[in-house]
């Protein structure tokens, strides 16, 4: 710099401050090109940091200082942080083609009215790059007045030129993506953005797509600005006032800063509130432009060695003074420049010159001078201080737009390189999916929507188990339910076990909009439908059967059961169609009096209503439809034992529950594995694990089914209050892409709590878990609140959002909810097609491997097997269920049972298709919430029971509902079966058949006669049960 300019500088008259404003030249993908310079301009990632340890944030800021050294070295830089807004429009935009199922469009609209009501800020941190001059100022400027007044104008550069600094925004691209900022260009778009926003001091949406033509690149900076003495003032097209602007200058920090602390001074502008005049804390948007250089060794040696001559100078004419005294702060200067330029030449210290410009922009002048006194305030209290530049707003506010340069360097800072990057401007809060639903909001220093998608684990390869931790009624199971809808409405098959009977509010919920759902109530009529022995592959059910026989055991006798118990099982296996009855048939039957009385005590145990459904006569019913949507299994009668009662401790009737809990959850995690699931998107949903880690087995079986549903590609999402067993499955553990942390109190949960999120077990850490649930007063819970670790171990604060009203009425599992007692809605009638029917090839093959299995099973029963499965173990297939009908949902009856692929040869324990509710009232139908209001959506079915009474047949039927059945989906005649009409078949099974035996007949049967048709159960002893469901009569299940 010239001695002339430094005299105009020091005088505020520096040639800088009077060059007109830039014109711009091109917008480019990462590039912008004005008359005087070009400069590429790269978006900054926002780094977690909020709950960053601080050796963390000390490596982070330390790769800072040393990536910014190394790329940045005396290259003029240009820090923009802004705000935009996350809007509902731009929601949709990046949802569309997620969801596909029921009235989705009206779901994602839901949810972005929500996003538009909250107004949230959405933070962007642009970096600006000078890449070479392209004419000297004063040519530019007189080039430009002369184009001007001839009318001829070029707003070109040539393509040679173009692409020369294309490849230099790319390389230097390169460079900065590989640091800690993960730089990327910026958009042609965003830095257009960047540019015209200046005009428009409002909060908008940063543009997502779009061209930059000649004519839009014209009107970029069109615009009126008028500058006052501490503010301007911006107009828009109508000529009035859209907003007053000041732009505050950093002058002095203090001598030390922190981090964490007041040294973040760039990444606490979202912190920064007013008091409006309710007395109520309002947000402050402020947006931040420094112009910095990171010097290299050189240049800052040389800067160093001119401060300290100066200082010494100043040193000596004050001695030659008639005082003869120098000043202490001439003295420490020269000593402090001295202690600098020795570490620069030792140690690798770097220095920035930087010149820091905070812009607060609001709709009146009385805001106006309230925003700024809270800006004031705000780093007055961390020892900075900030003024209102006084006859310098012009200049710098045109030092703040891109493609401009520095104008008023006389307030500056030269500092060292850890007190200019610790002010932190890329941290923040990040954490979420990439993409996919939104279930929140960030809630820490950089606000943003926060999405999670519990299917995207499958689709990524990665693991699929999701869990919410924490204490009871602070919003785990609201929060897993939002996921299951989310799900449900991208099409996924998503069962929600409902053990504590508060989740119908969810089907609910689906139902409104059009999600094919239901509340299924498991009951005695389901008997087997959850054994184990059934449901799992030969290898996995020899280990895991026979712990669950072993849990229905009362503790007396489990000592002297676990040998019989194994032994009968391996036996079992080696039958047609082995089941845990026909184990503890051949432990009633065993000559060891000690081993039938443990068959003697599971039978008494089984014979109950829940008890049946784990380990009774198999009644080949299944409740689990295969259609997508969204399925709430209930059973009603189930007691569970309490998180702090020992396993020793636990009555029979919580015995009983908890081997259904276990065998309801393999139940629905191996039907994942059926064939009409290939390439179908599943998402189990399990509330209150913690009852399952209460003891070793249980413990290990949760790991077993966690494996499981990995290799299956099911996605499990898990409800406990114990992170304290579940840290001590480290298969488990390893297991989990996504967790959400509610508060917890014990030291031992908290500490266990912690350990899964990765953070250390130090007491602000704990504070922050038991405090993240208590509301701002500390007199009320903050539901939904919580602490979210994703799959890519990022870690962050998040408020669960429920996305209306109505929703959150629906959902609301408290005792008094709406639907806390009463069933959810029948399933809607989806009109479209399914979306997920299964090819043909694959059709013709399991038709073909179920007749294979049928054509086994109408041979006769061997005398070994007669006498293995007397006395109630059922020998043929089961019963055929109905199949819900996967466009409309409703029943069908069942003609070909499927085959379980896990077992070759043998028929699976239920039908394809499973329970569904009946056919809905005609002309029936329901509201459905609108963003707009209420309105009908369509016909929807009302006063179904999901599980109807069995039907009698009528005599004479047109079309029989197989044949319908076979005609909807493209099975001839020659390919459709039909067991129940075949007289081999009901002749093998039965014993004795005949045509014209009607269901109204067998139901007139005298007990003698069923006695005659049944010549197995005359041989039975005396302590063993009959069979009662031997004689002919077949039961038609809607």
């Amino acid at each position: 710099m010239k001695i002339a300019d430094k005299l105009l500088n020091l005088v505020g008259i520096g040639r800088d401050r009077g060059l007109p404003p830039p014109r711009l030249v091109a917008i480019a993908d990462g590039l912008l090109v004005s008359e005087r310079h070009a400069e590429a301009w790269y978006l900054i990632s926002v780094a977690n940091t909020d709950l960053a340890t601080e050796a963390e944030q000390d490596a982070a800021l330390d790769a800072a200082v040393s990536a910014a050294a190394t790329i940045l070295g005396d290259r003029l830089s240009h820090l923009k942080v802004v705000w935009g807004r996350s809007t509902g429009r731009d929601y949709i935009d990046s949802v569309d083609g997620h969801y596909r199922l029921g009235d989705h469009e009206a779901w994602a609209q839901t949810r972005a009215d929500r996003i538009d009501e909250m107004r949230m800020p959405e933070r962007y941190v642009a970096l600006g790059v000078h890449l070479s001059d392209r004419d000297p100022r004063a040519t530019a400027q007189v080039r430009g007045a002369i184009s001007d007044a001839l009318g001829t104008t070029s707003w070109r550069v040539s393509a040679r030129e173009l692409a020369h600094l294309d490849e230099r925004v790319r390389k230097l691209g390169r460079q900065l993506a590989s640091t800690v900022w993960r730089a990327h260009a910026a958009p042609a778009e965003v830095i257009s953005w960047l540019v015209s926003r200046e005009m428009h001091r409002g909060a908008i949406a940063a543009p997502k797509r779009g061209l930059i033509t000649g004519a839009s690149l014209a009107r970029l900076t069109s615009g009126r600005v008028v500058p006052y003495t501490d503010h301007l003032r911006i107009y828009d097209a109508r000529g009035q006032i859209s907003a007053y602007t000041t732009v505050l200058a950093m002058t002095d920090f203090p001598e030390e800063l922190e981090t964490p602390g007041n040294g973040e001074w760039l990444r606490t502008l979202s912190e920064i509130k007013a008091i409006d005049d309710d007395g109520d804390e309002i947000d402050v948007t402020v947006e931040a432009s420094v112009r910095f250089r990171v010097l290299t060794k050189k240049t800052a040696r040389h800067l160093v060695d001119e401060t300290r001559k100066s200082a010494k100078e100043q040193r000596r004419s004050a001695a030659k003074g008639t005082a003869e005294e120098t000043a202490d702060e001439i003295v420490e200067t020269e000593r402090v420049m001295r202690e600098v330029k020795r570490d620069i030449n030792r140690s690798g210290l770097t220095l920035v010159e930087d010149h820091p410009r905070l812009l607060v922009s609001a709709d009146t002048r009385e805001d106006l001078e309230t925003y700024v006194d809270a800006v004031i305030a705000h780093y007055a209290d961390r020892g900075i201080t900030v003024a209102a530049g006084a006859d310098e707003q012009r200049d710098l506010w045109l030092e703040s737009l891109p493609g401009d340069q520095l104008r008023v360097p006389d307030l500056g800072h030269v500092r060292e390189s850890t007190a200019f990057f610790g002010s932190w401007f890329w941290g923040g809060a990040s954490v979420g999916d990439a993409s996919g639903p939104a279930i929140g909001y960030l809630t820490g220093s950089t606000p943003g929507l926060v999405r999670f998608d519990a299917a995207a684990g499958s689709a990524l390869g990665d693991a699929t188990t999701s869990v919410f931790l924490g204490r009871s009624g602070r919003g785990k199971t609201t929060a897993a339910m939002l996921a299951g809808l989310d799900s449900a409405f991208a099409g996924a098959w998503v069962p929600l076990l409902d053990l504590k009977g508060d989740a119908a509010g969810v089907s609910a919920v689906a139902s409104e909009y059009g999600v094919p759902t239901a509340v299924i109530e498991i009951t005695a009529r389901f008997s087997g439908a959850a054994d184990l022995l059934r449901v799992l592959p030969a290898d996995d059910a020899l280990l895991q059967a026979p712990s669950q026989l072993m849990l229905l055991l009362p503790q007396h006798l489990r000592g002297a059961a676990e040998a019989p118990v194994m032994a009968a099982t391996r036996a079992e296996l080696q039958s047609p169609d082995p089941s845990s009855w026909g184990v503890i048939q051949r432990l009633c039957a065993d000559d060891n009096e000690n081993t039938r009385m443990v068959g003697f005590a599971l039978r008494d145990l089984v014979e109950t209503g829940l008890g049946s459904v784990v380990a009774g006569p198999p009644s080949g019913l299944s409740s689990l439809t295969t259609n997508p949507g969204l399925w709430v299994v209930q059973m009603p009668g189930l007691t569970l034992p309490s998180p702090e009662s020992a396993p020793e401790s636990w009555s029979p009737i919580e015995r009983v529950g908890m081997a259904c809990l276990r065998g309801c959850l393999a139940w629905m995690v191996r039907t994942t594995g059926r064939r009409e699931f290939r390439g179908r998107s599943k998402v189990v949903i399990v509330p209150e694990v913690h009852l399952l880690t209460k003891t070793p087995d249980g413990a290990s079986f949760l790991d077993y089914i966690a494996r499981v549903g990995r290799a299956l590609g099911a996605s499990l999402v898990l409800d406990t209050q114990d992170p304290a067993s579940i840290l001590k499955l480290p298969g488990l553990v390893e297991q989990i892409t996504t967790l959400f942390a509610f508060s917890l109190r014990s030291r031992e949960q908290v500490d266990s709590l912690l350990e899964l999120l990765g953070r250390p077990q130090t007491a602000p850490y704990q504070t922050l878990v038991r405090g993240i649930n208590t509301a701002g007063n500390g007199k009320s819970i903050r539901h939904g609140h919580c602490i979210m670790r994703d799959r890519w171990d990022e870690v962050a604060t998040v408020q669960v959002d429920i996305p209306s009203q109505r929703v959150a009425d629906l959902l609301r599992t408290t005792p008094t909810s709406e639907h806390a007692n009463t069933p959810a809605p029948a399933p809607t009638v989806q009109p479209e097609i399914d979306p997920f029917t299964t090819d043909l090839e694959d059709d013709e093959l399991e038709a073909q491997a179920a007749l294979h299995a049928l054509t086994n099973l109408h041979t006769e029963p061997t005398t070994a097997q007669a006498n293995a499965h007397a006395n109630g173990h059922p020998m043929g297939a089961p019963a055929p269920a109905s199949r819900a009908n996967p466009a409309t949902g409703t029943p069908q009856a069942a003609a070909v049972p499927a085959v379980d692929p896990t077992r070759s040869g043998m028929p699976a324990d239920a039908s394809a298709g499973g329970m569904a509710p009946g056919q809905p009232a005609a002309g029936h139908e329901a509201a459905a919430y609108a963003p707009g209001g209420y309105g009908t959506v369509g016909p929807m079915q009302a006063g179904m029971d999901p599980h109807p009474e069995p039907y009698q047949a009528p005599a004479a039927e047109p079309m029989p509902a197989a044949t319908a059945q076979a005609a909807r989906y493209g099975v001839t005649d020659d390919e459709f079966y039909d067991q129940e009409a075949d007289p081999a078949y009901n002749e093998a099974m039965y014993g004795v058949y005949d045509e014209n035996l009607t269901d109204t007949d067998a139901d007139d049967l005298t007990d003698e006669d069923e006695d005659d048709l049944d010549d197995d159960d005359d041989d039975d002893p005396d302590d063993r049960p009959k069979n009662r469901k031997s004689s002919g009569k077949k039961e038609h299940v809607a």
